[in-house]
């Protein structure tokens, strides 16, 4: 999603094997996208792979196979075009913006299928011209890839700063109408900037993982004569303030839960004591002794935990849930204390500035363009929500009690002011959209069964899915011991949970949707 956090974002990563170790506050030093951008892009290009499935030949939409292209690589692939965009799509607001866009045009057959990726909460990059799940689709089926920037993200900016009154246009509603806006006008677009000719006989192919998924699934439900079908990897379609689902996912794919639990347990009755000499003592022990707000303490512990869930990945030279189970291995320790020293040990090893990195209100006042960060704790502040709450008894819970949706959308008026609501409108955007159960056709779901936000996705609900799969109009595809949009960005060589198969199910599904009829 990218999605991803909504209040302290550790993308934590294996700290062996060249991957990424790193830490990101939101909206606290306003980093998410960035990092979480570079996250991804070593997902595609690890191994020297390309993503997607190894190769197995072109596929024509009617599933007929035929000999790969091997295109070489076109300087053109780096190049980002610019589209002029309306600003505000419902409003008196008449100006437009330079939307950035990227093409992959080189597998493209005249009448093959066109995929739309919306880069979501993060810039677009180039990455996904040669890589992951929606380059191997276009490459498979002689489709031509389009990278679209979202609004207020990367450089596509319509507005001068990011005060409160200036975010005004970053809603759904206009990221829905900016892709269509560009369907509409891409054939002269297209023909303009790279010299091909889409048919108009050609259909089009949301694609999108987190976030962006929910675009891509939206766009089917808003605009069918647009979009012929849609694929959406790890798509939080429902919104929810009060997502306390989060942590039970997480929970049911530690080990070393309950451990976990017993440390928050014993951590909330210490704040509870309000005994500042006890409790200075262990964030001190912690590595947090520079954070006054308690509950920010207590979130800075817990989100690192999550986010190895949230983005587990097999890899040769360790598992990430193994290596940060073993800290509550120690028995000679209680279990705070072995919490302690795991996060003292992230802290120090990663050289965090604890300060910037987990302060609730660190950049509020910071309006600056370019802030990815910023940008998607706005929309989480006005519609989405998606405050990780902490469960309530009986409920096992590994985050403190602390952590509330009251406490995670605070900042919200100290970032934005009287420009955001009491509350995000989660009740609007589930009735505009259907929440779990969209009235869509034509819509591949896939879902890792680890990924905590799976819990606001169909699989959440058997009704859902048989709804969304009656008569094989949807498919909907799970993933056992995989996570977070793990057919979106996995390589080959991380397919051992089931996502090679999955690869193929969407590939089949993809090729079954276009030979349907408009």
């Amino acid at each position: 999603m990218r999605v991803v956090s909504t209040r302290i974002l550790l993308l934590v990563l294996a700290c062996t094997g060249g991957l990424i170790q790193m830490v990101v506050s939101e909206p606290l030093a306003m980093r998410q996208a960035q990092l979480q951008r570079v996250w991804k892009e070593s997902l595609l290009k690890s191994d020297g792979m390309t993503g997607g499935l190894p190769e197995v030949g072109k596929v024509d939409i009617m599933g007929r196979h035929v000999q790969p292209v091997r295109a070489t690589e076109s300087p053109r692939l780096t190049t980002a075009y610019y589209f002029n965009q309306k600003t505000d799509h419902f409003g008196l607001n008449s100006s437009t913006f330079k939307q950035k866009i990227y093409i992959n045009s080189q597998h493209y057959t005249y009448g093959g299928p066109v995929y739309l990726l919306n880069s979501g909460e993060t810039p677009a990059s180039t990455s996904y011209l040669t890589g992951g799940e929606p380059y191997t689709l276009a490459k498979a089926t002689g489709g031509l890839l389009i990278i679209m920037e979202h609004r207020y993200y990367g450089t596509s900016y319509p507005v001068s700063d990011m005060s409160g009154r200036n975010m005004v246009y970053l809603t759904v509603e206009n990221a829905l109408e900016d892709m269509a806006n560009f369907i509409r006008n891409a054939q002269s677009f297209v023909k303009t900037v790279v010299g091909v000719t889409i048919s108009p006989d050609s259909k089009w192919v949301a694609t999108g993982g987190s976030y962006s998924a929910n675009l891509a699934t939206w766009m089917r439900l808003k605009h069918p004569e647009l979009v012929h079908a849609a694929y959406a990897s790890s798509a939080p379609v429902r919104a929810e303030d009060d997502f306390y689902q989060y942590d039970q996912v997480v929970g049911q794919a530690l080990p070393c839960a309950q451990s976990i639990a017993d440390a928050v347990s014993t951590l909330d009755l210490i704040l509870d004591s309000r005994n500042r000499t006890l409790i200075n003592s262990w964030k001190q022990a912690c590595g947090l002794g520079a954070l006054k707000d308690d509950a920010d303490f207590a979130g800075a512990l817990t989100d690192q935990m999550s986010n190895t869930v949230q983005y587990y990945m097999p890899t040769e030279n360790g598992d990430a849930i193994a290596t940060l189970c073993s800290w509550f291995s120690r028995t000679q320790n209680n279990p705070l204390q072995n919490l302690a020293d795991m996060m003292a040990s992230y802290v120090r090893s990663n050289n965090i500035d604890v300060v910037n990195a987990y302060t609730s209100n660190a950049g509020a006042d910071t309006i600056d363009l370019y802030q990815d960060g910023r940008s998607w704790f706005y929309q989480t502040c006005t519609q989405f929500g998606y405050w990780q709450t902490a469960p309530r008894p009986p409920l096992r819970r590994l985050r403190s009690r602390y952590m509330t949706a009251e406490w995670q959308s605070r900042p919200c008026r100290a970032f934005f002011g009287d420009a955001v609501p009491p509350q995000p409108d989660t009740a609007g955007i589930n009735e505009r959209y259907g929440g779990l159960m969209p009235n869509v056709t034509r819509v591949v779901f896939v879902n890792g069964l680890l990924d905590p936000w799976s819990s606001l996705s169909l699989p959440a609900d058997p009704m859902a899915v048989l709804k969304a799969t009656t008569q094989g109009q949807n498919a909907v595809i799970t993933m056992p011991r995989a996570s977070h949009v793990s057919d979106f960005y996995f390589a080959p060589a991380y397919t051992e949970f089931g996502v090679d198969i999955a690869r193929r199910q969407i590939l089949d599904a993809i090729v079954n949707f276009l030979g349907q009829e408009r």
